[in-house]
């Protein structure tokens, strides 16, 4: 008797798909982890140690850069609260410049053209604004900045220069500069300033009364370098048109620093009579009209107008 025998065909089975998906799988686990690791490297990273080792090689002249707390703003780069420009000997005077937050981030469109050094900057300083690109490229610093509707009124470092009374207005303008070489403080700069609104009310210097004046529009073009601050050209209008030129040597502190000024005081029927009085008490030469120029010379402090 004969049995019969049925082979059954057995379908081959690969395993080839379940590697791939554990290789597929390992692969995103590890992407997933390194893209964690990054982001709590970021966070948890001590940003103002690193910024404040960076100062100790940026302060090393006559103002120092100050900040209280620096970390990262995810669409603005790094954000550096309180920052403060106080002059190096005289650590107890008002700041010379104060930001309540400063933003630093690499400038993309620079990258494109293969150049990671140059950043943008932003500001936030006495209720306006300020944004501009500055450029480290081969040791140098070029920058461009431009600043918009900054209150005069709460600027210490020139308020502390009265006794009492109020400075209103608002300041607009634009700065370009550049340095080449190790020493920064030998570069220079130019730009211009506009102030709308600006007014005195009630102050005091040294104990003299300033009278009360208000100019709808100032205009200023300026230079700077090597601690000289050069006025190319200066002009006002309001209660008295005032034209002017002239140079301030810049000291520490800032209170002695030496004027060498040339201006004119226009007084129109408009000038209040406190003001055109205090015109009238400006010493000039003998038989001069009462628009002729005068020089200012001398410390900030304690001008002298002849």
């Amino acid at each position: 008797m004969q049995v019969a025998r049925f082979r059954i065909p057995v379908p081959e089975v690969s395993f080839e798909w379940l590697g791939a998906l554990v290789a597929r799988r390992t692969i995103l686990y590890l992407g997933y982890t390194s893209v964690l690791f990054l982001a709590f490297l970021l966070i948890t990273f001590p940003h103002d140690l690193l910024i404040r080792r960076v100062l100790t090689v940026v302060n090393q002249g006559n103002v120092n850069v100050e900040f209280t707390s620096a970390g990262l703003a995810w669409n603005k780069g790094y954000e550096l609260t309180g920052v403060r420009l106080m002059p190096r000997n005289a650590p107890d005077q008002a700041p010379l410049l104060e930001f309540s937050r400063v933003f630093v981030r690499p400038a993309f469109s620079q990258w494109v053209h293969g150049n990671p050094y140059a950043l943008v900057v932003g500001a936030d300083l006495y209720g306006g604004s300020a944004e501009g690109v500055v450029d480290l490229k081969g040791g140098n610093l070029v920058g461009d900045l431009e600043w918009r509707d900054i209150s005069l009124g709460r600027f210490r470092a020139l308020s502390a220069l009265f006794e009492e009374g109020q400075l209103s207005g608002r300041l607009s303008g634009q700065l370009g500069f550049e340095a080449r070489g190790p020493n920064f403080t030998a570069g220079q700069g130019t730009g211009e300033v506009t102030l709308d609104g600006g007014s005195i009310t009630a102050a005091k210097v040294n104990g003299y009364t300033v009278p009360d004046a208000k100019l709808t529009q100032t205009k200023m073009k300026f230079k700077i370098s090597s601690g000289h601050f050069e006025i190319q050209d200066f002009n006002a209008a309001g209660d008295v048109g005032i034209q002017g030129s002239g140079q301030i040597v810049l000291h520490d502190p800032f209170s002695e620093s030496t004027l060498n000024l040339r201006a004119t005081f226009l007084p129109s029927p408009a000038t209040p009579p406190a003001l055109k009085g205090a015109l009238m008490l400006i010493p000039r030469q003998p038989g001069a009209k009462p628009d002729a120029p005068v020089t200012i010379t001398g410390p900030l402090s304690h001008p002298k107008w002849r």
